[in-house]
């Protein structure tokens, strides 16, 4: 197993360093050259019938790229936003102790104002902005794309519950957030929060059978049930409108939400564990939540049953497990307790390169690190080819990367997306994580 983080480490500077990642997969006209090498891309990204603004930029010309290719995928960007607003939320003060709080912000209005954008009507959203597999066909930089990108939208006829309610929740965390920052944006957020939380809520339907381009990239696997939960949650507590609350509550138990929990992760797809938890905060001492939220965690520590590698990391899948174990380490630190703080600080510890081989898997972190994530845009090729040049031209410094197999080895192969992509989600909980530790650090100083 691993040993303790080195406190050695400055979580402060890594906090801020990792925050870089999504200003290295922004869309749209660039307001300042923080990363040289990105220029404008995607202008024309539009929802269908808007106008162009006075720079000749369509309305959803903003917003994030996805991950290693330049679909905007609305339902894990959403997640995405959700996860990092949250770990704004529960470490605020070391994120400001940081000097990480304008970075952290900006990082997160870039996409509440596409979620904004993307919001065209109180019963219409567009959900995705790429046609995926035209998308992958081409390997370069965005700032070259010359393929057309239909914009895929849900309405009353073609719901998507998932991504309207995952929205809102996106938007009801911009709200408590930026209350005290910017009241007029907060307030912007709030009501498109509430007009999402209504259509997803009154018009029900699986938002991967409305856009079915997303089917294989992002199918909603878990289904609608705990959307529907988390997202009157968290506008509950933007609101305190108890309203929202009975709803999840409602909810919760109706679906056997608490269930859905179990053995499993927090994810882009999935929210159980994420709900579960919320309710805990909202319900003190509540028997059922404490027993759903513990038994989601319990899973996770060594002898739970989540698989681990010999190295110690909790790997539940092939697919990113790095994504996995840094979300689940998040969520152990917004529970808090030894116990599950230890977990943080261990599976943390083991992705920047405390393992049996030392291989750290945040690119430019640590002195074994990735230099060749699956990422169109770092690697620049000029020729559409994924093998030309043979090594990223940009170094994405403070990514983080899929993950080792299950042995722990792993190969920084560009060609290996399952190991080697970046993604807007992936990030999120890392960076949760990261300024939780950096939290910690400053309280033992």
């Amino acid at each position: 197993m691993t040993q303790k983080i080195n406190l050695d480490t400055d979580f402060c500077s890594l906090l801020n360093t990792a925050l870089m990642f999504y200003k290295y997969n922004r869309a749209g006209r660039l307001p300042d050259n923080d990363v040289p090498w990105r220029g404008n891309s995607a202008l024309k990204d539009a929802s269908p019938n808007s106008q162009p603004d006075e720079n000749g930029d369509g309305d959803l010309s903003k917003g994030y790229f996805d991950a290693g290719d330049h679909v905007k995928f609305g339902f894990p960007l959403s997640a995405a936003m959700t996860m990092l607003g949250w770990g704004y939320i529960h470490s605020k003060d070391a994120i400001e102790k940081c000097g990480a709080t304008n970075l952290y912000i900006e990082d997160l209005k870039w996409g509440w104002d596409w979620l904004m954008a993307a919001h065209i009507e109180p019963n219409t959203f567009c959900g995705q902005v790429g046609e995926a597999n035209a998308d992958h066909a081409y390997w370069g930089p965005p700032e070259l794309m010359t393929m057309d990108r239909p914009t895929y939208v849900i309405d009353t006829n073609s719901p998507g519950t998932e991504l309207a309610l995952e929205a809102s929740a996106a938007l009801a965390v911009c709200s408590i957030i930026m209350t005290d920052i910017d009241s007029d944006y907060a307030a912007k957020c709030l009501q498109h929060s509430k007009d999402l939380n209504s259509f997803g809520d009154n018009y029900r339907g699986v938002y991967s059978n409305s856009i079915p381009d997303a089917q294989n990239f992002y199918n909603s696997f878990s289904g609608y049930n705990d959307e529907l939960v988390w997202g009157n949650l968290w506008l509950y507590k933007a609101t305190n409108d108890k309203t929202y609350l009975e709803k999840a509550v409602q909810y919760y138990s109706e679906y056997d939400v608490g269930k859905m929990a179990q053995a499993n992760s927090h994810d882009w797809d999935l929210k159980a564990p994420g709900a579960a938890l919320l309710l805990t905060q909202i319900f003190p001492g509540n028997e059922t939540y404490i027993r759903d939220i513990e038994g989601f965690l319990n899973w996770w520590l060594p002898g739970g049953g989540v698989p681990y590698t010999p190295g110690g990391l909790a790997w539940i899948r092939m697919w990113s497990p790095c994504r996995y174990a840094a979300t689940t380490s998040f969520l152990m630190s917004v529970y808090g307790g030894d116990k599950y703080t230890d977990f943080t600080v261990k599976q943390i510890s083991y992705i920047l390169g405390n393992n049996p081989n030392q291989q750290s898997f945040v690119v430019g972190v640590g002195e074994n690190h990735p230099i060749n994530p699956h990422h169109r845009a770092a690697h620049h090729s000029l020729t559409n080819n994924i093998m030309n040049p043979v090594n990223n031209t940009y170094l994405i410094t403070g990514s983080l990367v899929g993950g080792p197999s299950q042995d722990d080895s792993y190969k920084d192969d560009r060609t290996d997306y399952v190991r080697n992509e970046v993604a807007l989600d992936y990030q999120a909980g890392f960076v949760g994580s990261l300024a939780y530790l950096a939290s910690q650090q400053q309280l033992a100083h």
